[in-house]
C-alpha cells in the first residue's frame, strides 16, 4: 500500500518540476565573442525607456529613445508603483540590453512573468515572447542548453501600458529543480 502511495508522490513531483510535454529544449545560444574583460563591464543591464501607450512590443521599434539607470535585477512586481528605474508608472516601453553569465555548461530553465508585453532573447535565440497587453502571466518553464559557460547577449523588450506593471524573470541552473531570481551578479553591461 505504501509504494504506491510513494511512486505516485514521485510520479506527481516530476510531473510538477518536468518541461511540459512536447516542450523541446532550445539549443544554439551564442556566447559573446569576444568575451568581455571584468574591467568592461558595470553591474546590471543598460535601459532605454519610451513613453506611449502601446498593445504590442513590436510598436516600440523605432521611437525615440533615452536612457534610464541600470536594471539590477529581473524581479520587478511594481504594482501601481514606476516602471522598472523610470520615474513613469504608465505607459513605458523599456528596452534591456546587456549579458547574462552562465558560469557551467549544461540546461538552464527559465520562468518569465509579465503584465504588459515582453521579449526575452539570450545569445542570439528567442526565449519567451507573450507581447500583447495581459495581466500577469506567467510562462511554462523554458529550458536552454548553454554549451560553454561565460557571458551571453541578453536583450529584453518590455512594456507596461496601464494601471499595474510586472516583470520577472526566474531561472535555475544545471541539475537544479527550483526556479529562483536571476541573481544581479549574472547581469552586467558594457561600460
Amino acid at each position: 500500500m505504501i509504494k504506491p502511495i510513494l511512486h505516485a508522490i514521485v510520479l506527481a513531483l516530476v510531473a510538477a518540476v518536468a518541461p511540459p510535454a512536447g516542450a523541446e529544449t532550445l539549443t544554439g545560444l551564442k556566447p559573446a565573442e569576444p568575451q568581455p574583460a571584468p574591467q568592461q563591464l558595470t553591474p546590471g543591464l543598460a535601459v532605454q525607456y519610451t513613453y506611449a501607450i502601446v498593445n504590442h512590443v513590436d510598436e516600440l521599434k523605432g521611437r525615440k529613445l533615452e536612457s534610464g539607470s541600470p536594471v539590477t535585477h529581473l524581479e520587478w512586481k511594481m504594482g501601481s508603483g514606476a516602471v522598472l528605474t523610470s520615474k513613469t508608472r504608465e505607459g513605458v516601453g523599456a528596452l534591456l540590453s546587456g549579458f547574462i553569465l552562465f558560469e557551467k555548461p549544461g540546461t538552464y530553465g527559465f520562468e518569465v512573468t509579465s503584465n504588459d508585453g515582453v521579449r526575452l532573447e539570450i545569445g542570439g535565440k528567442l526565449v519567451h515572447e507573450d507581447p500583447s497587453v495581459h495581466s500577469d502571466t506567467t510562462s511554462d518553464r523554458i529550458d536552454v542548453k548553454v554549451d560553454r559557460p561565460g557571458w551571453y547577449p541578453i536583450n529584453l523588450v518590455y512594456f507596461q501600458k496601464r494601471y499595474t506593471a510586472t516583470l520577472v524573470v526566474h531561472w535555475a541552473g544545471p541539475g537544479e529543480v527550483k526556479l529562483v531570481p536571476v541573481p544581479g551578479k549574472a547581469l552586467a553591461h558594457r561600460k
